[in-house]
């Protein structure tokens, strides 16, 4: 019998309708958007999706039609109409009209009804379809003849020890034959050439007026694009990272208001970024060992571009401009650049107008034109591109030694700086420089040693300044990981508002909220978040100062964070794109060289996301587009498999050591054995996969999963069930033998006993997990009962606890091994860990504030939240959450209080959508779209 009765009284408070009841009229849909985006000019599917907001409380059926033109009165120009369809979906809904050809355009619009009354068409939205295949692009890759190499002087001399780390200051950290290395790395940073500007100047046909402009472009490398002297876009290291030889991205630019009547100039700024990167994670011998130099790269060549800009007049008439044999190159005044080093600027280099309108063409080059694509496919850049989303200021300046100040931003963060040239009286010749740090001592030292050896490089920009410097800098193909900036080159302290930063990411859409009563909680929340949008470069990288990989175990373990707070729709279908192009069927990293396999517990990660992503979006084209690729994931770790388990993976990585300081192996799972995490998420894999394949007709297929699934959960718990203790052996094992479905059912409610016992009682109320427990602990104690021990976890006070790394490590964000040292040995914080301090793969505790305290949940058979479930936990020691959701039909809202044992509850259901709700020992009813208020008491009584 339990310790306490839980007695509900539940009132209906109010509701509210979406009908406009004035003129009987329903609210025209309206967020129009195809291929999740708002009147795309580059779409390749020929089926794109289209989705829409329908505003009625219960689309009863849809109506779509796209057109030629932007008038839908003519018959003999509509490309489809798919009649009157019952159906309540309007998300991810596949246009299936005449095939459409390159550039073309689609206009469209979609009416809707709510039993038999109908809503006025939408307004028109649009969709172009870009250049489908190789033919289509008249445009020619560009690259220079030949690049330039700066001379090495002192100033570049100085950036160069920075980059390397051999300045004396560091020099004196590195063992001999680091040094040695070292100095091999030097040499190759002194002979890196400098960034590439083109430019070409045209004239559009005179006497005619631009009525449309469009403009394809990408690189291999980094660029940015001018037209007449303004940036087309403000899209930064672009474009996003790919398997570079098997497709790169391209953008789409309507550019009409940037063309002058008569002569103009298009004109191209290039760096190396990901496409050239032949330093970092070298090594620097051969494995003959004949000679010194790189046998292993990340370099795909040299940095190159292609461009094509399609001007359509109000005659009907159009212009063609490409790239090709007419374009001039000449050195950038970034003469140093690259994504681990940093950027070196020299702004005696800086060519005037030159990507203006210019008679002057001095020292201008002839470019060369490749023959042969450097890629397989371009592809069109859907996902949002990275931008600079936030601005950062410093917090306080520091000065540990002399004509040395080390600015401390408060935060760590992912983003690059901006120079107030005009407060930092620089004279000609001098050179001011920047180095990035996430640690620094009481007394503002940096340290770049969490930034690791494998690198080769450290993060240091640079400025050699001209002497007429009165305006801003800011590093263009080059970002960093820090909280500390320390700059040196300077004769004075600089001003606190000299320089600022941004932090950069992909600009996915904020899509979630969450706010409580208990201020640790909120930067509990907050600390995820940071970690999270660091790491968001294209990739989910897994750190932004040392190897900043898309490491693939690391997406899953952080997925629910990601899904929650951002619309990662097009982000999620980009990188699974990348498992696509992989070398490997099992990547433990994509994309890029950096690559290798054989780790599924990782590698699990491409069904996971997939299977996610259709939770979250409904968009089961995706599902159909991947599913050759899960399948040989599965028949491969299938093959692994060493008596019905999988005893390979890389495990819980990073779970904490038993007291801080505490040596390990690299980052070895401490409590919970590989084979134990590898087998359950193989398990969980081929559950899904056996939902997938129901969902796409493979019946066969999915009896094959299920049956997998059966066996691999026979032999785990055969193997790992302990019947005296009652569960795993961990609270990793425990949390996923429940969340996976692997525990047997009448164990469950036992199970989840243990699992609660450990964190209570073994480790003091605190968490055990790594990184891949982290998703699945907190759900696995509140879904049975356990939510104050959940909940609690992240009140704890001490190691391994949040305050603990607040308070302790002074954690701003988290940490790969929270337990690298003891702090209370080191006060002054004199010895720099060699681990990263911002690591997202430890933040999927954060979709337990929305799945957990929000109750907010998709439903397997139900995608894209159309349908879902509001059941949240109500922790005794919290006051008060709200959360909000923004799915592809609405935002779903939460939000309760308690106080004095009574329990309010608010919620909000968006249009054409229903949920299940459930009030603590109550069953689960089903509402339709409204708002409603509950409130329910409870009392305790004593046995």
């Amino acid at each position: 019998m339990k310790n306490v009765i839980l007695l509900f009284f539940f009132i209906f408070l109010s509701a509210c309708s979406y009908k406009n009841t004035q003129d009987n009229v329903i609210i025209q849909p309206n967020n129009l958007l195809v291929e999740g985006n708002l009147n795309p000019l580059n779409v390749h599917n020929p089926n794109p999706k289209l989705s829409w907001h329908s505003n009625v409380e219960s689309q009863s059926h849809y109506q779509i039609q796209v057109s030629q033109t932007q008038s839908f009165d003519q018959p003999d120009l509509l490309l489809w109409d798919s009649g009157k369809v019952k159906a309540k979906q309007s998300l991810n809904i596949a246009y299936q009209g005449t095939v459409l050809e390159a550039n073309d355009t689609a206009f469209w619009r979609v009416r809707v009804w709510q039993s038999e009354q109908m809503s006025e068409w939408s307004r028109i939205s649009s969709w172009e379809m870009g250049l489908l295949t190789k033919d289509d692009w008249q445009a020619k890759w560009l690259q220079v003849e030949k690049q330039e190499i700066t001379p090495v002087t002192p100033s570049v001399e100085q950036w160069a020890l920075y980059a390397t780390g051999l300045n004396p200051e560091d020099l004196s950290t590195l063992t001999k034959d680091k040094t040695k290395t070292q100095e091999l790395v030097i040499e190759q940073v002194k002979v890196q050439p400098t960034a590439s500007l083109f430019r070409h100047t045209f004239k559009a046909e005179s006497g005619k007026k631009v009525v449309k402009a469009k403009l394809h472009s990408t690189a291999g490398g980094y660029y940015e694009v001018y037209l007449n002297g303004q940036r087309v876009s403000d899209r930064i290291m672009d474009p996003g990272q790919t398997d570079f030889d098997k497709r790169i991205l391209y953008n789409t630019d309507e550019v009409s208001n940037f063309l002058l009547p008569g002569e103009n100039t298009i004109a191209v700024h290039l760096g190396s970024g990901w496409y050239d990167e032949n330093i970092a994670f070298s090594r620097w011998k051969n494995p003959d060992g004949s000679e010194d130099k790189p046998s292993k790269t990340l370099s795909y060549g040299q940095p190159k571009f292609i461009a094509q800009l399609e001007l359509a007049f109000d005659d009907g008439s159009t212009q063609l401009i490409t790239s090709n044999q007419q374009w001039l190159s000449h050195p950038s005044a970034v003469i140093k650049e690259g994504i681990f080093s940093g950027e070196l600027f020299d702004a005696n280099k800086m060519l005037s107008d030159w990507n203006r309108n210019s008679s002057n063409l001095d020292n201008w080059q002839p470019v060369e034109v490749l023959t042969q694509w450097p890629t397989e496919k371009l592809e069109p850049q859907l996902l949002p591109p990275i931008r600079a989303v936030k601005e950062m200021t410093v917090q306080k300046i520091y000065q540990p030694k002399p004509d040395v100040w080390v600015l401390d931003f408060g935060q760590n963060f992912t983003g690059v700086p901006t120079l107030n040239l005009d407060k930092l009286d620089l004279e000609k010749g001098s050179s001011v420089y920047l180095r990035y740090a996430e640690w620094a001592d009481i007394d503002g030292n940096i340290s770049q040693k969490t930034g690791g050896g494998a690198p080769l490089l450290k993060q240091v920009d640079g400025y050699i300044a001209s002497g007429n410097d009165t305006s801003t800098w800011t590093p263009e193909f080059s970002w960093h990981g820090f909280r500390y900036l320390e700059i040196t080159g300077l004769k004075q302290a600089p001003a606190i508002d000299a320089i600022k930063a941004h932090l950069v990411r992909s600009d996915v859409e904020i899509a979630g909220t969450f706010k409580s009563s208990n201020d640790l909680i909120n930067r509990i929340h907050d600390m995820a978040l940071w970690s999270y949008e660091s790491n968001l470069m294209a990739v989910p990288m897994d750190c932004p100062i040392r190897e900043r990989a898309g490491w693939t175990g690391d997406a899953h373990a952080a997925l629910i964070t990601g899904n929650y707070n951002y619309n990662m729709d097009n982000f999620w279908q980009k990188y699974l794109g990348d498992f696509s192009t992989a070398t490997f069927q099992a990547p433990a990293v994509v994309p890029g060289k950096r690559t290798h396999g054989g780790n599924f517990d990782w590698a699990v990660a491409e069904i996971i996301i997939a299977w996610e992503h259709y939770r979250h979006h409904g968009d089961l084209q995706v599902l159909q587009r991947q599913f050759d690729s899960l399948l040989e994931y599965m028949q491969l770790a299938e093959s692994k498999l060493d008596n019905g388990l999988l005893r390979i993976g890389y495990g819980d990585w990073c779970d904490p050591v038993l007291k801080p300081g505490m040596g390990r192996k690299r980052c070895n799972p401490q409590h919970t054995s590989p084979t134990i995490t590898s087998s359950a998420l193989l398990a969980h894999g081929a559950d899904l996969m056996s939902k997938i394949a129901a969902l796409l007709n493979e019946a066969d297929k999915s009896q094959q999963f299920t049956d997998l699934f059966q066996a691999i959960s026979a032999q785990f718990n055969k193997e790992f069930y302990n019947p005296q203790t009652g569960h795993y052996g961990s609270q990793t094992a425990d949390a996923m033998a429940l969340r996976f479905g692997i525990a047997p059912v009448d164990l469950r409610q036992s199970i989840a006993a243990a699992l609660n016992k450990d964190v209570v009682e073994k480790w003091g109320g605190h968490g055990s997990v790594g990184a891949l427990g982290q998703t699945y602990l907190y759900l696995a104690l509140s879904d049975y009962g356990y939510a104050d021990t959940a909940f609690n976890i992240f009140t704890a006070d001490g190691y391994p606890g949040y305050s603990f790394q607040f308070e302790k490590l002074n954690a701003t964000t988290l940490w790969e091994r929270k337990g690298v040292l003891d702090p209370d040995l080191d006060p002054e914080r004199r010895n720099a860990p060699g681990r990263s301090l911002n690591h997202p793969f430890h933040s999927g505790y954060d979709g337990w504030f929305y799945e957990g305290l929000g109750g907010i949940r998709p439903l397997d058979d139900n995608a894209g939240f159309q349908e879902f479930e509001l059941r949240p936990v109500f922790p005794k020691d919290l006051e008060w959450v709200d959360v909000s959701y923004q799915t592809g039909y609405g935002k779903i809202k939460s939000k309760w209080t308690q106080k004095d044992g009574v329990i309010k509850w608010d919620i909000e259901i968006p249009s054409n959508t229903s949920a299940y709700v459930t009030i603590p020992n109550t069953r689960k009813k089903l509402y339709q779209a409204g708002k409603y208020s509950f409130e329910f008491q409870r009392y305790i009584k004593p046995i």
